[in-house]
């Protein structure tokens, strides 16, 4: 089991859907929304003592500050994240430059499509199980 998830998403309804489907398949001790990239970033300490999220579940569309400025915030700090973090992009694009995008970030492991499900989670099981 995972201990803690991050989902980063404006969209109540797919907050709760995502929520939902994290707690009825047991999948992490601790789920925290957020529904602004700016609201997880304040919540994700990047000082060495401090414990991280195992996973973060990020929609790439979301006002003010994307997903795609939430893992740029977080580029001087890869090294350090990487194999303790792992970032699964959630989103309903369906844009082959997006999921193009998401591979030029190594703490990226993964391109899902909304909502998320069993299936989905499986991914995620697998893709941390064999880790690069």
């Amino acid at each position: 089991m995972i201990s803690k998830v991050f989902v980063i998403d404006d969209d109540e309804i797919s907050v709760y859907l995502t929520s939902l489907v994290l707690e009825e398949a047991v999948f992490a001790r601790e789920i925290y929304t957020y529904s602004s990239a700016d609201e997880a970033l304040a919540n994700l300490s990047l000082t060495e003592d401090a414990p991280l999220p195992d996973l973060i579940l990020l929609d790439l569309n979301m006002p003010i500050k994307s997903g795609w400025d939430f893992l740029d915030t977080l580029r001087p700090y890869e090294n350090d994240l990487k194999g303790k973090l792992d970032v699964f992009i959630l989103t309903s694009s369906i844009a082959d430059s997006d999921k193009d995008r998401s591979r030029t970030y190594p703490l990226v492991r993964g391109f899902l499509h909304k909502p998320l499900d069993e299936a989905s989670l499986a991914h995620i099981r697998h893709t941390r199980t064999y880790r690069s």
